[in-house]
């Protein structure tokens, strides 16, 4: 048989969590534990397979568990429960997880950090005994607990939107691109978890009439569609906010340019009156030269006229309040 690679799976029940090493190790301890947790977070399928086949659960499931990329889903029925949801690693990571809720124990399947999930399985441990009288709370409790990491990431993307915002206003422009491809995840995984939230709210109806379903149970799975409609609004909120982040940016691009654009306007006001004068006076007429040769017509046409120009010229502007 073949034997599962080093941290390829922890166990929580009501003595504590366990790392098992092996399928056979697996197959030995299923019979003689309680309720139990089997979070399965090895990448190789083979080790999968193998661990999952230990569980007797039914024939539709393994490959189920195994299908990864899947459209984000809640499915009950009279022999437990199914999930695709998402899990976020403390780096901000979103990860796939797989739920499958039995009778005999709950299944998690992802690939990442097991550290990510310690503090959820120690709060399975504590309840333990007592959520392995209903194995849909049990399944509800590790959904919560599952979704309480998307509430955290959220809370670290609202600390990012805001240094991205006041950087923003400071005109650091190098860092548009990186906020537009985030709003851009950020909003498709938006859509992803709002038909989520849909597909839940629809598993949701009637479920106290689910066979083998107990009212703790039908409590938590309504308590965790609550939770699931409170995060994907939250992911909307953040999404909106990041559109009104770049929204500002736009605006306040536009607006230095404009103002640009006034001021290079305005100089042109001010120096229109010398192009003139210099176009006219440049114009190599022989009476002209004859003329205009002395020292006093450069005095007043060539200095004292285009100064006059100028502040005649700025005095108007003034007037007019445009400068």
């Amino acid at each position: 048989m073949t034997s599962a690679a080093p941290s390829a799976m922890l166990m929580a029940e009501s003595v504590g969590t366990r790392a098992l090493r092996t399928g056979a190790e697996l197959r030995d301890l299923v019979g003689s534990v309680g309720f139990f947790w089997l979070d399965i977070f090895s990448t190789d399928d083979a080790v999968r397979m193998e661990l999952l086949g230990q569980l007797g659960l039914d024939a539709s499931d393994i490959p189920w568990a195994l299908r990864f990329g899947q459209a984000l889903r809640l499915v009950m029925g009279q022999h437990g429960l199914r999930a695709v949801t998402w899990l976020a690693e403390p780096p901000g990571t979103v990860t796939e997880v797989h739920l499958v809720g039995s009778r005999r124990c709950i299944v998690t399947v992802w690939g990442g950090d097991p550290a990510a999930l310690d503090e959820a399985r120690q709060h399975f441990v504590d309840r333990a005994a007592e959520l392995g009288k209903s194995h849909f709370r049990a399944a509800a409790i590790v959904l919560q607990l599952l979704l309480a990491s998307l509430d955290q990431a959220i809370s670290t993307l609202d600390v990012r939107l805001q240094a991205a915002r006041e950087r923003l206003q400071e005109a650091a422009g190098a860092d548009l691109p990186a906020l537009t491809g985030q709003l851009h995840r950020l909003q498709s995984r938006w859509a992803d978890f709002d038909r989520y939230s849909s597909a839940v709210r629809f598993a949701i109806v009637g479920v106290e009439a689910v066979p083998g379903m107990d009212p703790r149970g039908a409590v938590e799975l309504n308590d965790y569609a609550e939770q699931v409609e409170d995060i994907e609004r939250r992911l909307h909120d953040r999404s909106q906010w990041a559109s009104n982040i770049l929204q500002d940016y736009a605006a306040a691009i536009a607006q230095r340019q404009g103002d640009q654009i006034n001021r290079l306007t305005l100089v042109s006001l001010i120096f229109l009156p010398l192009t003139f004068i210099t176009g006219f006076f440049g114009m190599n007429f022989g009476w002209m030269n004859e003329t205009l040769g002395s020292a006093a017509a450069f005095a007043v046409l060539g200095v004292a006229l285009p100064a006059g120009c100028v502040i005649l010229t700025g005095l108007w502007l003034r007037r007019r309040k445009l400068i």
